[in-house]
């Protein structure tokens, strides 16, 4: 059974993470594209390739990100969803956020900035009856 996480341990998680999928909707259609990630101040920065998208608007509208891992064992696992408004960063600190994307030049991604308007996590244990702290596996 999965428990929910405070916002604060969904954060702490966050910092740890390196990837995650963007959700959003382009041209009418739901799209889900892989990424790497990071935080920066009170944001969530993502870096993908240009290529999912050709040209992204400045603006992105409601997007949404999830990541998820699991412990040394797996016997206990995470996820965090982040909800919020995109917007494409084109200069600035914040393009050095999110790591490189494997085998793709630096010039031929997109980094969008997610302002962290909702939060939440859960944790889901394998192992019979209550679960241990989160990351503790």
């Amino acid at each position: 059974m999965p428990s929910r996480l405070p916002a604060d341990r969904c954060l702490e998680l966050l910092e740890g993470a390196v990837a995650g999928h963007l959700s959003l909707s382009w041209r009418s259609l739901p799209l889900t594209i892989p990424t790497t990630c990071g935080l920066s101040d009170k944001y969530l920065v993502v870096r993908f390739g240009s290529h999912w998208l050709g040209s992204a608007p400045p603006e992105m509208g409601i997007v949404a990100f999830q990541t998820a891992a699991s412990g040394m064992s797996h016997s206990l696992r995470w996820e965090v969803q982040v909800q919020g408004h995109g917007a494409v960063v084109t200069e600035g600190p914040e393009l050095d956020v999110p790591p490189a994307l494997l085998l793709i030049a630096n010039k031929y991604t997109t980094v969008v900035r997610i302002s962290m308007e909702l939060i939440a996590g859960w944790e889901y244990s394998s192992r019979p009856g209550p679960s241990g702290p989160a990351g503790l596996a």
